[in-house]
């Protein structure tokens, strides 16, 4: 049992190093089978806005903080040696600081869901409201450029069917479909056993 969960981990590895960009994270890649729940009306924790979504929200993005490389990887990642270094907090390693893209891609719906709700988080004045409709403007922009291209470039080519509802003469789509995922809470682990901190002050203060 031990043997056969190694090599499914070594295999994990090489697919992913193998079909991935380079992350020193790619050591935290499992794959697991998941049935998306997208029907309309159920529950969400990270749905709506208020203290606790905005709570729910921060344990998934915000508060990962950053993570280092050193400067061999930074080498293989194509970056220039004047990317901002950083000392490791419980090392005193330096190296350069980095983030893993899944959390920016967090932050970037965060920011379309708090956009949904403007009217709340205008009021707040805080983090993506404080500096004017033009600036909030360019950065939502900015998100949902980042979340079209991230989607064509993963382009789940995973399939739903339709069914028909009486007396509407167009279909709709079932939407709670099986796709292949990677493990995010084995992901999340790992940045958080890697983090360097967050230089950034959070968008909303979840107390409130």
């Amino acid at each position: 049992m031990f043997v056969s969960s190694w090599f499914a981990r070594v295999s994990t590895l090489d697919h992913v190093r193998q079909f991935s960009a380079y992350s020193p994270a790619a050591k935290s890649v499992e794959y697991q089978t998941v049935k998306f729940n997208a029907t309309m009306g159920e529950g969400s924790p990270y749905v709506g806005f208020g203290p606790k979504v905005d709570a729910a929200w921060h344990k998934i993005s915000y508060d990962i903080g950053d993570q280092m490389i050193t400067p061999e990887e930074l080498k293989i990642i194509e970056m220039p040696e004047s990317s901002l270094k950083v000392k490791h907090p419980k090392t005193g390693v330096e190296g350069y600081r980095v983030g893993l893209e899944v959390f920016h891609q967090l932050h970037c719906i965060n920011l379309l869901r708090q956009v949904t709700y403007k009217e709340y988080y205008l009021e707040l004045g805080n983090g993506n409201f404080a500096s004017g409709q033009e600036e909030l403007t360019l950065h939502t922009d900015h998100c949902l450029e980042i979340l079209r291209k991230n989607i064509e470039c993963n382009a789940d080519v995973g399939v739903f069917t339709f069914y028909m509802l009486e007396d509407d003469p167009l279909p709709w789509p079932e939407l709670n479909s099986f796709h292949q995922c990677r493990n995010f809470e084995a992901v999340k682990d790992w940045a958080l056993e890697n983090s360097v901190g967050n230089m950034e002050r959070p968008d909303v203060h979840p107390d409130r």
